[in-house]
């Protein structure tokens, strides 16, 4: 496996290895306020100290640590704009599988942009060599549940009781999937991917 962040265009974006304060920008507010988790959504900037951390060694170092790690880390760019993240955060190599997260900056929400970024990612983690994507999340995150049910993803995991809310409240943690059938399917390219198979 090639752990490699590279280039993907869409018809609108391109989502590519970021730059540090593209960083600064996309996670200019806190997004454990933007879940909408307890039913609230707050936009409330973030101390990005801690994230400065990751990139005090340059970022050629970070993306060096990335792949060691397994990881893909892309900034999604809107005409050269930085409007949101999609990284890995798990990776199960005997299944095939592979976690993704993703954010977009709220300035961007409701325009389509995360769907269409992650259609990019997620054909290209099945081009080289994925059969399984997973995505989580949380209760009241209502604008990430109508993202991946709009791609496909399917009930995999409930996690009951994930963690407890700042105001005390339980939250359950949910993990969907799409496989590389269902989403070869989705896309009326069923019988590429059988000729695929069969070429092995």
């Amino acid at each position: 496996m090639n752990y490699e962040t590279k280039e993907i265009k869409t018809k609108r974006l391109i989502m590519k290895r970021g730059k540090k304060e593209d960083y600064m920008k996309v996670y200019e507010y806190d997004y454990s306020e933007l879940k909408g988790i307890d039913g609230i959504v707050k936009f409330v900037k973030k101390d990005l100290k801690k994230l400065e951390l990751l990139f005090k060694n340059g970022m050629k170092k970070y993306f060096t640590k990335i792949k060691k790690g397994h990881m893909f880390d892309w900034i999604i760019y809107l005409n050269d704009s930085p409007i949101g993240n999609i990284l890995t955060v798990d990776e199960n190599i005997a299944k095939k599988e592979i976690e993704v997260s993703f954010n977009i900056h709220p300035s961007y929400w409701g325009r389509g942009y995360m769907p269409e970024a992650l259609e990019g990612v997620i054909e290209y983690l099945y081009e080289i060599g994925y059969d399984n994507v997973i995505c989580t999340y949380y209760d009241g995150n209502l604008k990430a549940k109508r993202v991946l049910d709009k791609l496909g993803f399917k009930p995999y995991k409930l996690l009951k009781d994930s963690f407890k809310s700042k105001n005390g409240n339980l939250v359950d943690e949910y993990k969907v999937i799409i496989t590389k059938e269902d989403w070869f399917s989705r896309t009326g390219r069923l019988d590429q991917l059988k000729g695929l198979k069969n070429s092995f």
